[in-house]
């Protein structure tokens, strides 16, 4: 790609040499922004998938022990209920 002005106009006129380099950098800093975006969409993505995966398991957890609490509590009871726990 060639640049549309040499390096005499650049001399005649300095604001068109800064207005090009200006331009120049919004470009670069904006494709930084923007990969540093996406690099980042991806990171959180794989984390919440890790965490819905985690949240899976820890809630198929809680309903087994949840269970295993009622079904010793209603043992409890019946016990109590006989006697033999006092």
């Amino acid at each position: 790609m060639k640049i549309p002005l040499t390096f005499k106009e650049w001399q005649s006129d300095p604001s068109k040499a800064i207005s090009y380099l200006l331009l120049f950098v919004v470009c670069a800093l904006y494709w930084r922004s923007e990969t540093q975006a996406r690099d980042i969409n991806t990171r959180c993505e794989q984390r919440l998938k890790r965490c819905e995966q985690q949240l899976q398991q820890m809630s198929k957890m809680l309903k087994t022990q949840d269970s295993i609490c009622s079904a010793l509590s209603s043992e409890i009871r019946i016990y109590r209920e006989l006697g033999y726990i006092k």
